[in-house]
């Protein structure tokens, strides 16, 4: 199944692993968006999670999607080049060498 980037997007925020639990927070996400074309995007998507066959391939896609829409993330704010440990910069104390 093809997606675009703006339902990899709507589901990079609002998805878990959990295919049911996803389909069910889009759906209550769907209500509270006050614009229609925003609205239908969402319950869309939620449609096409909802269908048959896709709880074979859902857990396997949603970690896959999400590892790139973090690497991309990662080399759109320049953090490719840096050292990150747990999400922070790692800075060795080397004003205590001193």
């Amino acid at each position: 199944m093809k997606m675009s980037i703006g339902e990899k997007k709507i589901l990079f925020v609002f998805g878990c692993p959990n295919r049911e639990a996803t389909v069910e927070r889009l759906y209550q996400v769907a209500h509270l968006i006050p614009d229609p074309a925003g609205r239908k995007a969402v319950e869309a998507l939620a449609e096409k999670l909802d269908s048959e066959g896709v709880e074979k391939w859902y857990r396997c896609f949603f970690y896959n999607m999400r590892l790139e829409i973090e690497s991309d993330l990662d080399y759109r704010y320049g953090r490719h080049d840096l050292d990150y440990h747990y999400g922070r910069k790692y800075v060795p104390n080397d004003w205590r060498d001193e």
